[in-house]
């Protein structure tokens, strides 16, 4: 076993290696509302993209591929996981939860939430803040675009 084929380096590079300090992950963003969801003085953080009324189209389409088996497709808690035996979640429509901030949506699809597993591994970060998005504008606010509102996704 001490005697295997490897390989070694002859000698040291001649070219420094050397890494910026502020090198992240591909995919990752430094700015830690973006990446968090959370202000730094405290608090969530809003929604840092720009998304067009056609971005809202996948949102709808992610949403209903990750979210609502548990939150249901109006987000009221009553996916069809429910009956099953899985714990109804809290209904967005609950004034608590439609005042907040499209961060505290981002940052609990990231995380967690009570029995929520994390979707940082599942879902990028541009899509859990587009989610975020689908669910303050269409869901809550219902200032959605009636194409969206009618569109079959899968």
């Amino acid at each position: 076993m001490w005697d295997q084929p490897k390989v070694k380096a002859f000698r040291e590079s001649p070219l420094p290696l050397a890494f910026p300090e502020d090198r992240v992950a591909l995919g990752e963003n430094l700015d830690q509302a973006v990446r968090l969801g959370l202000k730094p003085e405290g608090g969530f953080a809003e929604n840092p993209y720009a998304f067009t009324e056609a971005d809202l189209l996948r949102g709808k389409a992610l949403y209903q591929s990750f979210c609502a088996i548990c939150h249901g497709v109006r987000g009221e808690g009553d996916g069809r996981a429910i009956p099953l035996g899985v714990p109804k979640p809290r209904s967005y429509h609950d004034p608590a939860v439609r005042d907040q901030p499209e961060g505290y949506f981002y940052f609990a699809a990231t995380n967690g939430f009570g029995r929520m597993l994390p979707y940082k591994s599942r879902i990028p970060e541009r899509e859990r803040w587009l989610i975020a998005h689908y669910i303050k504008r269409c869901l809550l606010s219902e200032a959605c675009p009636e194409e969206v509102v009618h569109a079959e996704v899968h």
